[in-house]
């Protein structure tokens, strides 16, 4: 099971630099790409495009603005799904890393309370914000599962090509 996306499978991580297109312009990371998903306005957007504005800066400033009106976990799940297709097709060194992780499992651990996209493993492996509770119930691991089957869609197409 992959539960860590540092050294050898930092290339899994959303915030890791590849390119990524969404909505018709290229960003330097997944994240990059899904965090300008989340918004209407144009200028907003254009704050996550620009490569020299590093990702930790874009995620504070992501939780001050005001996310566009049709935003819900579905509509997220499907943009995460669509960008990160992206990222992995895009790139043939990348599409060629996630098929070698074949068969494992891939579960986005952190130790930071979010249950969404991944799990919180405060509870097993303390961290600097301390234990939850709530992360004691497993979390819903979506990024992890996404990534998953972009590997599979790619994994039986690169198969059906060489048939």
């Amino acid at each position: 099971m992959i539960t860590t996306f540092k050294g050898k499978y930092e290339f899994l991580d959303p915030a890791v630099f590849c390119v990524v297109e969404f909505d018709h312009k290229l960003y330097n990371s997944a994240e990059a790409a899904f965090l300008s998903a989340q918004y209407d306005d144009k200028y907003f957007r254009s704050l996550f495009h620009n490569s020299a504005f590093p990702i930790w800066r874009a995620r504070e400033l992501a939780k001050r603005l005001q996310k566009r009106r049709d935003w819900s976990p579905e509509l997220s799940l499907e943009l995460m799904q669509q960008i990160t297709f992206d990222k992995f097709s895009r790139d043939a060194r990348l599409r060629t890393k996630l098929i070698a992780t074949l068969p494992e499992r891939i579960v986005a651990e952190n130790n930071w309370h979010e249950r969404f996209w991944g799990r919180c493993v405060c509870n097993s492996r303390h961290g600097k914000y301390g234990t939850k509770e709530a992360c004691l119930v497993p979390g819903s691991n979506h990024y992890g599962k996404i990534v998953m089957a972009v590997r599979a869609q790619l994994a039986a197409e690169a198969l059906a090509v060489s048939a």
